[in-house]
């Protein structure tokens, strides 16, 4: 498990870490958590250990402090071991220090500037190196708000590579436009440039990169932001192979949309 250490071109990012169960049945962890970051570097995983977090102990941490690991890709990975790491890796470890999942052992990651902040409940697992992404988007505002679309993609290998996202109303199927994500990175993409239309409802698909899909939010005079990331079609399944749903949305969408991209 692996947590974002994130940052946009205005805004700061935070990571508030616990080393204490996220409720009060399960097993208390009473060992010491090593807190490493990771971050590509020569198509290897680079490690640096940042910190160690006693049992019940928390920490926050900032992406100001880490500028040259977040470097253009805009995050870094925190990842909590019982053991120590070296310096480069060929894949991204695989031990799970905490171990929670229902509910899963959350940190949490945000962004702020001088007046605010604003945060999810963050934990990330890998995501396959080929996969593509597709998601409606409700979460542009109006009255002052810029708008962004924040794409964070981690894949195990330690490379970052690019790939098309496209964007139509998903009334009439009418393309939008082009933009490019990454992996291992945080994409942030200025949506307001498509006006959107307040009764439009915006799909957004990839598809050659997966990610998590974030609609930002910041006033103008930067006194609020706003933070809230769509879920997979899938996630309104109560019953049945929520994976075969997943697939079958994704198929009949893309298949109407794709054929309208303009080269």
């Amino acid at each position: 498990m692996f947590f974002p250490l994130m940052q946009t071109p205005q805004l700061q990012g935070f990571l508030d870490l616990l080393n204490a169960p996220p409720n009060n049945w399960e097993k208390p962890i009473k060992r010491t958590a090593h807190i490493y970051l990771l971050w590509p570097s020569n198509n290897k995983w680079e490690s640096r250990k940042i910190a160690s977090l006693e049992p019940g102990e928390s920490k926050r941490i900032l992406s100001a402090d880490f500028v040259e690991e977040l470097g253009t890709r805009n995050v870094a990975f925190i990842y909590p071991t019982s053991r120590s790491l070296p310096r480069y890796l060929e894949k991204l470890p695989s031990e799970r220090f905490w171990y929670s999942e229902f509910p899963a052992w959350r940190c949490t990651s945000g962004f702020q500037n001088e007046f605010t902040q604003v945060s999810y409940q963050s934990d990330l697992e890998p995501l396959p190196t080929t996969a593509s992404l597709m998601t409606f988007h409700p979460f542009i505002q109006y009255s002052e708000i810029r708008n962004y679309l924040v794409v964070l993609n981690l894949v195990k290998e330690p490379t970052v590579t690019q790939g098309p996202i496209h964007f139509f109303s998903s009334s009439d199927y009418k393309y939008r436009g082009t933009e490019t994500i990454q992996t291992n990175s945080v994409s942030v993409i200025d949506l307001d440039k498509y006006n959107f239309s307040p009764d439009e409802l915006p799909v957004f698909i990839s598809p050659k990169v997966a990610g998590i899909p974030f609609g930002l939010g910041v006033k103008n005079d930067n006194k609020m932001l706003s933070l809230e990331h769509t879920h997979p079609p899938a996630s309104l399944v109560l019953f049945g192979d929520r994976r075969t749903v997943q697939g079958k949305i994704k198929k009949e969408w893309m298949g109407r949309l794709i054929q309208n991209v303009q080269n």
